[in-house]
């Protein structure tokens, strides 16, 4: 309760850089598709956390019933509100929620989020509006977010990947209010009541349209199945909305094509591989893997000592480079070393020989090991939970 009073107290009268430091209130050459397995039936497990209920994540009110907060002069909505943090990082994440409006604080809680988990606030808010959110966590990341509360969008989600990311998600087809009526075709479908953004960012297979740049943006999104035209519409994105297509029924394979003013891109995608497929399109749009960092891990299979140089590229980006000096049958593990911005290329460099890896498509959750054997050198994923 102390590290909640003294966060509020800082937020409330010092803004958000009145946090500086104050960590101390927080506990504590082949071709291949890399190798890949269905992702689980059902995402990284939700830590519910309503506020109305004593769990973990509640705001300490206990079993008593708390009603969601309703501020004057502004319209209700029809359903309250809440927040979700996704941990989309290989370790536990202990962090703070504090939710403001203006001078009102309106919610504050702290909880331990497992890797892969996602902790969720509900019920928290019932009018729209414009709230202040500020997410820290127990090693230092911190932000704060101005939350424009609007009808027609979702809860806020929190991605963390280390850093924090807010995001307004939305799932949409052709029928919500971001379609453009265009004279291009349209091709929609129906889905289950049940998808909804949380299934679409986990068991349902779904591309989500990301505008992370400051502007209103023109996407188009045209989703082939075999040859044939499964999904076709037009948008027009406000800033910070991720607008999620579930594609059902599920097929083994997609093309994907989504054009702004700026340019176009088109994607190969493996549902079964990636269940989410994200695309940026704050510019010319550019396709991403996910947004859960790999870890990476390179093990020393051999009886002898190794030094293991390891490069990682997507496109011509250097996203991870270390020399590993190893033990003989020894294990070195960098926790959230690689982004997973597109299809991957690898160097791995021992004994002075390099051996090259392309991985053509996008690699499955997981960590990427490096083995060196007697036999030569090896590179994979362990596929995880899917829920990035």
């Amino acid at each position: 309760m102390r590290r909640r009073s003294v966060l509020r107290a800082l937020f409330g009268t010092a803004g958000v850089s009145g946090l500086a430091g104050c960590n101390a209130l927080s506990d504590t050459d082949s071709t291949a598709t890399p190798s890949a397995a269905a992702p689980s039936e059902s995402p990284g497990s939700t830590r519910a956390s309503d506020p109305s209920e004593g769990g973990p994540g509640s705001n300490g009110t206990g079993p008593a019933a708390r009603e969601p907060y309703r501020a004057t002069g502004v319209p209700p909505l029809e359903r309250p509100r809440g927040v979700n943090v996704r941990n989309l990082g290989s370790t536990e994440r202990f962090l703070t929620v504090v939710v403001r409006d203006g001078e009102t604080e309106v919610f504050a809680a702290s909880t331990a989020v497992p890797a892969g988990e996602t902790a969720s606030f509900r019920r928290l808010l019932a009018s729209e509006g414009r709230y202040d959110v500020l997410v820290e966590t127990a090693d230092g990341a911190r932000d704060s977010y101005r939350w424009d509360l609007r009808a027609d969008l979702d809860d806020l989600w929190v991605d963390l990947v280390p850093a924090l990311s807010f995001r307004r998600p939305v799932v949409c087809l052709t029928d919500c209010p971001f379609v453009v009526d265009a004279a291009d075709q349209s091709v929609a479908y129906a889905v289950p009541d049940d998808v909804d953004v949380a299934a679409a960012l986990g068991r349902t297979p779904a591309v989500a349209l990301d505008n992370d740049g400051p502007a209103r943006r023109r996407v188009t999104l045209h989703v082939w199945d075999g040859g044939r035209l499964h999904f076709a519409s037009e948008f027009d994105l406000p800033p910070d909305v991720r607008l999620l297509v579930p594609t059902l029924p599920a097929s083994q394979r997609y093309g994907v094509v989504v054009r702004t003013l700026d340019g176009e891109a088109i994607y190969d995608w493996l549902p079964a591989v990636r269940g989410t497929l994200y695309a940026s399109v704050a510019a010319a749009p550019e396709f991403r893997c996910g947004y859960a960092d790999h870890d990476v891990q390179v093990r020393n299979e051999t009886d002898q000592p190794r030094a293991v140089r390891v490069r990682v590229f997507s496109g011509e980006e250097t996203l991870f480079e270390r020399t590993f000096e190893l033990d003989s049958r020894a294990v070195e593990t960098v926790p959230s070393a690689v982004d997973p911005a597109g299809p991957l290329r690898f160097e791995v460099e021992t004994d002075g020989a390099v051996e090259r890896y392309n991985w053509v498509r996008c690699a499955p959750n997981g960590p990427i090991t490096v083995a060196v054997s007697d036999d030569g050198v090896s590179v994979s994923v362990r596929p995880t939970t899917e829920s990035s």
